[in-house]
């Protein structure tokens, strides 16, 4: 039998991430053949990662990726059992991997499957936890237009992300400042206050005529005179787009709380003589649907 060196140990490891004595192990089992011991510890990833596979996956992170050129954006989730793992290093790097190769893989991922099955299984094994590849957004760019990416808190990753794509009519503001400034300032709205359409126009006809008939209900049992109701409802409307609509929120930073996100937006526009609209957002909190 070939001799086990401590070099051979810790170039296995290297490759692996495997615990010394489980390359030891797998060295001795190989005659020393490096290729057959990694085969072997990946093996053992494996029949680990089916043991935990029925553990819940309930921590985890979200983080974004955006490349150089900003033409493509991912925001990702990855999910483990303990928030410990979530911050460990080892988590840190792996999500940050899956949110570069979700961002570069071409032809683009159509779902999580697509993602690298035996990294999430070597990385079960090493961290010792079950993961969950949860899910991921990416957006190509195909009109003019500016990124905005918050994840909560600051570092790159957090427990709750957004991405936003923010038009821009004239591709040489892509670069202007204040219009970055803005993306991020909308991605961070997003993080806050949580809406769930960017403008009242987006929101299905039949969760207004839901909205409408609840309040009519509850108008009718407060016993006021019916031909309010629909002046009701439509009161009740307008506090529902302020919840649930980008554009009509009350701005996160106006202390007043008094300009909605539509009115910076505007402003924005007005200023810099090209028009802004925010196009499509999506939002991500761990362990949230």
């Amino acid at each position: 039998m070939a001799e086990i060196t401590s070099e051979a140990v810790q170039k296995l490891r290297a490759q692996t991430g495997a615990g010394i004595m489980d390359c030891k192990r797998a060295l001795a089992s190989a005659g020393g053949d490096m290729e057959k011991a990694v085969k072997t510890l990946r093996e053992q990833g494996a029949a680990s990662a089916a043991k935990k596979a029925g553990r819940v996956t309930g921590d985890g992170l979200v983080t974004s990726y955006l490349d150089p050129l900003g033409k493509t954006a991912v925001l990702l989730e990855l999910n483990c059992e303990t928030d410990f793992v979530a911050r460990t290093e080892d988590f840190i790097k792996l999500i940050a991997d899956l949110a570069r190769r979700a961002g570069t893989a071409s032809p683009a991922w159509k779902g999580v499957e697509d993602g690298p099955g035996d990294l999430m299984q070597q990385m079960i094994g090493k961290l010792g936890e079950n993961l969950t590849f949860r899910r991921f957004v990416r957006y190509d760019k195909t009109n003019p237009g500016v990124f905005g990416v918050y994840i909560h808190p600051s570092g790159g990753t957090g427990k709750v992300g957004v991405l936003l794509e923010l038009s821009v009519a004239d591709p040489k503001m892509e670069t202007n400042e204040e219009v970055k400034t803005l993306a991020r300032d909308l991605a961070m709205q997003i993080a806050a206050a949580n809406p769930r359409w960017v403008k009242k126009e987006d929101v299905p006809a039949e969760m207004l005529e839901q909205e409408k008939a609840i309040a009519r209900e509850q108008a009718r049992r407060e016993n006021k005179p019916e031909k309010i109701w629909d002046k009701i409802a439509q009161g009740k409307l307008q506090q529902f787009y302020q919840q649930f609509c980008l554009l009509e929120q009350p701005y996160v930073k106006d202390a007043g709380g008094k300009t909605p996100v539509g009115a910076v937006v505007q402003q924005l526009s007005q200023k810099t003589g090209v028009v802004l609209s925010p196009a499509r957002f999506v939002r991500y909190k761990v362990g949230e649907e």
